[in-house]
């Protein structure tokens, strides 16, 4: 019997341990290692990348306003200039000709106002003369007329002989009032075509044609608008690699130089059309490239096209709109037409609540986490806005400091116990 109870009691102790044992199986089978992640405030930044190429800013041409051949040749790439300083000559002798003969014409017609002056005089002098004269005139052809009608008057003379004076007074008065009327007209038009008003005319014309012509051969002389650097020089036809050379032809309006006012550089970027609504003038931009040798530029967009273009892919429909941007600073490698990649800041906040993407499950338009809380996972909905394919700002649902799962595995439930994987790399939540 004492045996019998001994037996009995090592089967219930040896249940008793079979009955833990599978109870503390199941519940370490139930817990599910995760990865996991914070629920923080941070900056957050959705980028927009783009490709674009450096330039000098404030860059102009600088071209040849006439033809000819070149003479002399002052200044190569990448030397510094001032503003008005002397950078080619081009010869024209039709020109030099033409400036030649205008200025003598000018000169000329200069001294012809000297001699109109005098002549004017001269003229003035003989109206005022034939005034004086028929005045005399008229004064003594008066007074034989009333002389006459008082010799009439006692019969002392014919009726014939008083009608004859009469005549004559009148013709001496008529006489007189043309002589005025000549003088007051020779002082309206300066006394003849060889007046002074005329050789004034004359002479501001060919001033006129004088400074034309002058202008153009000024021409001749190219000169820097302002002060900076040449970046190019125009190239033979027959030989792109080399600068024009002295007695080489030159074109009117072809470019000779081009010159870059101050030090800053810019990228122009063009942006696609379905993203060009999420750019605006003011917006900061981080600027890299494969040769920057790791270095990255902060600028601003300063600038965006009014019309669009065809795309630089011919396979595509789409357009695109050149947009710039102006660096803040810049570095001595530097060259225009360098490639680089442009990253457009579209938001930046400087303080958002954010979560993890890979935390996110979505269902439809509805999304929710798994927030873990003493090792237990719970299902939660939230709202978001903005994303940058990193983090997802979470305008309700989740709190700073919240422990949310990353990449849930579609079999975990909620309510599961689960615990941390380690993580020898550090977390996505990290992650700017």
């Amino acid at each position: 019997m004492k045996r019998f109870r001994t037996l009995l009691l090592i089967l219930v102790a040896l249940a008793a341990i079979v009955l833990v044992a599978v109870i503390f199986g199941r519940n370490h089978h139930n817990v599910v290692p995760v990865k996991l992640g914070t629920v923080s405030y941070r900056r957050f930044i959705v980028k927009l990348p783009e490709t674009g190429f450096i330039e000098r800013e404030h860059v102009r041409a600088i071209p040849s306003l006439v033809g000819g051949n070149l003479e002399a040749l002052y200044v190569k790439p990448g030397q510094m200039v001032a503003a008005g300083q002397l950078l080619a000559v081009v010869r024209n002798t039709q020109l030099e000709s033409s400036a030649a003969g205008a200025l003598a014409d000018y000169d000329s017609a200069s001294a012809n106002i000297k001699t109109a002056r005098i002549n004017e005089q001269n003229a003035k002098v003989t109206y005022q003369a034939a005034v004086a004269t028929a005045r005399t005139s008229l004064a003594e052809a008066r007074r034989l007329y009333e002389a006459d009608r008082s010799l009439y008057a006692h019969k002392a003379i014919s009726q014939n002989q008083l009608q004859t004076d009469r005549a004559k007074y009148t013709q001496a008065r008529v006489a007189y009032q043309q002589a005025l009327e000549q003088l007051k007209l020779g002082a309206v038009t300066g006394y003849g075509q060889n007046s002074v008003q005329y050789a004034r005319a004359a002479a501001k014309k060919a001033a006129i044609l004088n400074g034309q012509a002058q202008q153009q051969l000024a021409f001749t002389q190219i000169t820097a608008p302002s002060s900076g650097i040449i970046l190019t020089v125009l190239a033979q036809p027959s030989n792109p690699l080399r600068s024009i050379q002295v007695g080489d032809p030159i074109n009117a309006g072809a470019t000779l130089f081009t010159i870059a006012r101050g030090v800053s550089y810019i990228v122009r970027a063009k942006v696609d059309e379905q993203d060009i609504s999420q750019v605006h003038v003011g917006q900061q931009a981080i600027i890299s490239g494969e040769d920057f040798a790791g270095k990255k530029f902060h600028g601003h967009v300063t600038a965006i096209a009014p019309t669009a273009q065809k795309s630089d892919n011919p396979s595509s429909t789409s357009r695109q709109i050149l947009t710039t941007v102006h660096l803040d600073s810049t570095a001595p490698f530097f060259k225009d037409g360098m490639a680089a990649n442009v990253d457009i800041l579209t938001t930046d906040l400087a303080h958002a609540l954010v979560v993890p993407d890979s935390a996110i499950v979505k269902k439809g338009k509805k999304r929710s986490v798994f927030v873990v809380t003493k090792g237990i996972a719970k299902k939660q909905p939230i709202t978001t806005g903005k994303s940058n394919e990193q983090l997802t700002i979470v305008t309700s649902g989740l709190a700073a400091g919240a422990q949310v799962v990353l990449k849930p595995p579609a079999t975990l439930l909620p309510g599961a116990h689960v615990t941390p994987k380690p993580s020898p790399s550090p977390s996505p939540a990290a992650a700017s």
